[in-house]
């Protein structure tokens, strides 16, 4: 009988041989649930499934939407691999789920016992460790578990943040810590994954992940009975008051639920170790970013990093602590990146740290007990170093995120980077002592240029070009054309979010690809076009182990990702310079009229010096004669002829005949 029989049969507690778990009699289970429906789904796919280890290629298969790549996926079990050496003895995993954690905890040879609210999902946690012996699965509530027992590793793993849901008291996430702290040895570690509340991609708008809403958390809206997280201070304290002196923070990118690097403290801060680059390159990652955000994250990163601020504001912390002060994670670490998502055979962990020497070496190690096969005679073939010297320096592809995320930029612009690319080709070709021809895209590659991808090249202090990590070499030469296809594919996929081009409109992936060609001196075929998508479905679908047939042509016709935000910037941008446009015209129009209002004040004042003058007095008989005989010319049966000849007029022409007309009375007589 194990020792987790044992004590869960000393507190009372029964098996229920048909979900294989155990609980108590009267126990109903909690409210929380991811849905009936999504429930029953996962249940079925662990069930019927013959590989459910956490590498399985079978059940990523299955990873269509965001539950079942949460439940399913392997990359799940990534945030405690740092501490798989620590991972012995007695665990307590307080809040199982649907079993991902728990497999992995299981397949570390531990003996574990999975505590689980929802006997639902506490069944299908068995279902999934249903192979192995050392896995328990008990249906309660944490703050209603019954036991004796104390253990030696307690992991909370996106569970403190519920505490308020499910445990009654003043501070339910204190008094959750402190039931964890009587629950461990005194030598023992608790592990925490916890979002953090001042994460970087809340400020750039990310909804707070339980509730949904943005900004949420960050203006610290928590209501008493909503799930709540914590920042980085606030957390501390709560585990130094629950009785855990010693606490070291790590941060998972781009979180704790699906992490690919995880960065130490000294990783996050070592200027002579580009943790930034690890952070932004995660940001696409991440499945529940939002489409749109206030900003760039990939470009914000390097920046947080620059200022010292990344621990704090990580989207997630990964948190080891114990009730003895003692250092638990190795001080020459900087960080863990992972490569899960491919076939088992080709799954590893990558470990930055320092050497006895003082330099950064980077070491490689296989997951799992699958063996890669060394033959030659596939597509390509993989090989994975022991280890490697850290290259200081700069990624190539972020000159290329630079480019495409800023407003307005240009085909051309794409174009000079494929150029720069193809020159830094040419170097390390140089510095292996060969030369390439680069031509035409028919033009041929050595094979083990096939990953040298803009992400694995590095540009060193001195300007020139240090591979990394290529691992992959095609079994023949490369063509020119393929290559600069696929690194503009890779790149294309590592951005979140593109600025708006400089032409303003929607444009495909398919599109984009082409275009940048033709700017960088090259005419890409739509025959080759389609062969290429081709070969790279060939090559994913070696590489992953899953089917790719159609979906890269799929990706190919879908628009380039662009910021909704961005693209109402660029329609505000426009509306405002319609309206300044508009008003330019107005305050032209407007000094216009102000002129012609002076002018016409202008006439009014000489017309009423005019009239106030003795010229104009004086002129008067005249006018009125003008008037009558245009009159009569104009209308002669009203006017006779003997008017024209009044004593009156015969009188003003004597008067007038030798003397000139004043100056107003002539223009008045010209009108």
């Amino acid at each position: 009988m194990s020792s987790q029989v044992s004590y869960l049969q000393a507190s009372g507690y029964i098996l229920d041989t048909d979900l294989k778990i155990w609980l108590r009699s009267e126990y109903t289970g909690i409210s929380y649930s991811d849905g009936e429906e999504t429930e029953v789904h996962i249940a079925r796919i662990i069930e019927q499934a013959d590989d459910i280890g956490v590498l399985s290629t079978e059940l990523r298969r299955h990873c269509t939407d965001w539950p079942t790549l949460y439940h399913l996926s392997g990359t799940r079990a990534n945030i405690l691999r740092p501490f798989a050496s620590a991972l012995t003895g007695d665990i307590l995993e307080i809040g199982a789920g649907c079993g991902a954690i728990t497999r992995y905890l299981g397949e570390c040879g531990a003996n574990v016992l999975a505590l689980e609210g929802s006997p639902r999902r506490a069944a299908i946690t068995r279902s999934r460790t249903r192979d192995l012996q050392n896995v328990t699965v008990l249906a309660e509530k944490f703050d209603q578990f019954q036991c004796e027992h104390q253990f030696d590793v307690i992991t909370l793993i996106g569970v403190l943040e519920y505490a308020n849901l499910f445990i009654s008291s003043e501070n339910p996430a204190l008094t959750m810590l402190k039931q964890v702290r009587s629950l461990l040895k005194s030598g023992g570690k608790l592990i925490i994954a916890i979002e953090n509340q001042l994460g970087l991609k809340y400020f750039a708008g990310a909804p707070e992940d339980h509730l949904g809403r943005p900004m949420y958390g960050i203006e610290g809206r928590y209501r008493a009975d909503q799930p709540q997280t914590f920042g980085r201070a606030v957390l501390t304290n709560l585990l130094e008051e629950a009785g855990f002196p010693a606490a070291e923070f790590m941060a998972p990118f781009p979180d704790y639920k699906l992490p690919v690097s995880i960065l130490t403290e000294e990783g996050l801060s070592n200027k002579r170790f580009d943790g930034a680059a690890l952070a932004w390159q995660s940001v696409r990652r991440d499945p529940q970013l939002p489409r749109s955000t206030n900003f760039s994250l990939e470009l914000a990163w390097p920046e947080i990093f620059k200022n010292g601020l990344a621990l704090d504001m990580a989207n997630s912390f990964l948190v080891i602590a114990s009730p003895l002060k003692k250092q638990m994670i190795k001080s020459s670490v900087f960080a863990y990146h992972y490569s899960t998502d491919r076939a088992p055979q080709y799954c590893k962990e990558t470990v930055f740290e320092r050497s006895d020497e003082n330099a950064i070496v980077v070491n490689y190690h296989m997951l799992g007990n699958h063996q890669y096969d060394d033959r030659v005679d596939g597509i390509i073939h993989f090989k994975c170093p022991d280890k490697a010297i850290y290259a200081e320096g700069v990624p190539l592809s972020l000159e290329f995120v630079k480019i495409v995320t800023r407003e307005d930029w240009s085909m051309e612009d794409g174009g000079a980077f494929i150029r720069r690319y193809i020159s830094l080709l040419h170097l390390i070709a140089n510095q292996r002592g060969n030369s390439l021809v680069t031509s035409k895209l028919t033009d041929k590659l050595p094979g083990d240029f096939f990953d040298m991808v803009p992400q694995n090249i590095i540009v060193n202090h001195n300007g020139q070009p240090v591979v990394i990590d290529a691992e992959w070499t095609l079994n023949s030469d490369i063509e020119l054309g393929w290559l600069l296809f696929r690194a503009l594919l890779l790149a294309i996929d590592s951005i979140k979010c593109f600025g708006m081009n400089s032409g303003g409109g929607k444009v495909s992936r398919r599109m984009f690809i082409k275009s940048i060609f033709h700017s960088a001196g090259y005419l890409l075929s739509d025959e080759d076009f389609s062969r290429f998508v081709d070969l790279e479905s060939a090559i994913q679908q070696e590489v992953s182990g899953c089917v790719s047939e159609g979906l890269l042509n799929s990706w190919t016709e879908q628009m380039l990702p662009t910021s909704s935000a961005i693209e109402s910037n660029r329609q505000v941008a426009n509306v405002d310079q319609i309206l300044a446009e508009r008003d330019e015209q107005i305050a032209n129009l407007s000094q216009t009229m102000s002129e012609r209002d002076n002018q016409i004040a202008g006439l009014q004042s000489q017309i009423e010096d005019i009239y106030a003058s003795t010229s104009w007095r004086l002129t008067s008989p005249i006018r009125a004669a003008k008037s009558t005989l245009i009159s009569a010319r104009h209308h002669p049966t009203e006017a006779p002829i003997s008017s024209y000849s009044s004593p009156s007029n015969n009188f003003l022409r004597r008067v007038y005949r030798n003397r000139p007309l004043p100056q107003p009375v002539k223009q008045q007589l010209k009108q």
